[in-house]
């Protein structure tokens, strides 16, 4: 599967003009400005209708107002909403008061079932209204979140998922006791949660986008599983870059975009850019905000290269685009990273990645196209990045190698939205002819 082609991959699975298949997708946030993963159900959204698919999707009324910004009226009158409660609102208050992660495991599940079993009840009308054929619920992502779609009366399929992930041995320090006892006790009452809620023990099939996610699956699943790579890059949005010969005296630079949390690993990046500063005229473009932002604002002063570190913070999708486009090296030193969105989006424009040889990023990424820098331990991981910046940065001609690699790897993998979007409407199709 993955030396397919674009091309290749459209040959041997053809869509049908005319076949007016039903689906309803399910997801509780659909978006392009909150995260990788609500990008997800959108572009299976807009894509399938594409394939001449009646779809119709079921989301929380939150991107309500986007949503109705990005479709024009007769498509946006196919979404369905979920309506917040008081009582949910509560709970995100409360749960701010938490690590990232407690938060995420426990109350952002806790916020998740309110909203899916708010959203069961209306699933199950659209399902009557439509006469859907199919339900398709592609996030969240984790395989030890509960699903509702259960005894809906028709097929349900589920994914791609993507998880079983837990930082390097070596950084495991970053997560509290509290934190690891928090995460030790969601995966144990995820257990018990989906024999209560037994969406995907039932489904009929479940999409992961690597083996790591089919061993983490909850136990006594009955549907059938499908390798899909979970992320995946719009390359209409992503032009490749021209590669031009480099003005002499030109600094290089490097670009990082994400949330400022300790597990994507900004802070190990400014650390490791001290050096690659000392021996070259680099710039370090670092975009996004988070809570360890002032921290490390506080860190490139120490260190003593504010003048070549520009802190972007959270920027709109247009400027954030444009200065990935105009850097020359990608980096990735995030620790935990089950995909990696923008890694994609990077390799589509056509830069060389560096990142940690863990998950996600280790998964997607070759010595044709990056860097993989191993994480075995705090300071030689700050090395590692050091070492590999410096060596793009000293050579043009490496760059463009690499660069040119990532172009042709992201559309020759299953990466991008096109592929994606047929080998699930296979999936979808092959499920109900099924059953």
């Amino acid at each position: 599967m993955s030396g397919q082609t674009i091309e290749t991959l459209l040959e041997t699975t053809p869509v049908e003009p005319g076949d007016r298949l039903r689906v309803l997708i399910v997801s509780e946030n659909v978006s392009l400005r909150m995260s990788g993963e609500t990008s997800v159900p959108y572009y299976y959204f807009k894509l399938l209708q594409e394939r001449d698919v009646d779809v119709w999707m079921l989301c929380h009324a939150r991107t309500r107002e986007e949503l109705r910004e990005i479709f024009p009226a007769e498509i946006f009158a196919r979404i369905h909403f979920v309506e917040d409660t008081p009582f949910q609102a509560s709970v995100w208050r409360f749960s701010k008061r938490f690590p990232y992660r407690v938060e995420d495991l426990i109350f952002g599940r806790l916020l998740h079932i309110i909203t899916q079993f708010q959203g069961r009840k209306l699933a199950l009308q659209a399902v009557q209204q439509h006469q859907i054929d199919i339900i398709f619920e592609p996030s969240p992502i984790s395989p030890k979140g509960l699903s509702f779609m259960y005894n809906m009366g028709v097929p349900v399929v589920i994914g791609p998922m993507c998880g079983g992930l837990n930082l390097p041995p070596a950084f495991r320090y970053m997560d509290s006791p509290f934190t690891r006892l928090s995460i030790s006790l969601g995966r144990i009452a995820s257990w018990f949660g989906h024999r209560l809620i037994p969406g995907k023990l039932q489904a009929e099939a479940l999409l992961v986008g690597n083996q790591r996610t089919a061993k983490v699956l909850p136990q006594g699943y009955r549907g059938k599983v499908y390798e899909v790579v979970e992320s995946g890059v719009d390359l209409p949005r992503w032009e490749p870059k021209q590669y031009l010969p480099p003005e002499p005296n030109q600094p290089v630079r490097f670009v990082f975009c994400g949330r400022l949390v300790d597990w994507k690993g900004a802070q190990f990046l400014v650390e490791a850019f001290k050096a690659v500063a000392e021996q070259t005229n680099s710039v370090l473009e670092i975009i996004g905000d988070g809570e360890l932002a002032e921290e490390i604002a506080a860190r490139v002063k120490e260190l003593g290269i504010q003048d070549q570190v520009n802190l972007r913070g959270r920027l709109p999708l247009a400027e954030c685009m444009k200065l990935i486009t105009d850097s020359d090296v990608y980096v990735m030193p995030s620790l935990r990273e089950c995909g990696g969105l923008a890694l994609l989006e990077s390799m589509a424009i056509g830069l060389p990645i560096i990142a940690a040889n863990w998950a996600g990023p280790a998964e997607y990424l070759n010595e044709s196209c990056g860097i993989l820098v191993e994480p075995s331990s705090p300071s030689g991981f700050v090395q590692g990045l050091s070492e590999a910046m410096i060596r793009l940065a000293k050579s043009p001609e490496l760059r463009q190698q690499l660069g040119k690699g990532a172009q042709q790897r992201v559309r020759t993998n299953y990466f991008d939205w096109d592929s994606k979007t047929n080998r699930v409407l296979e999936v979808l199709k092959e499920t109900l002819a099924r059953v």
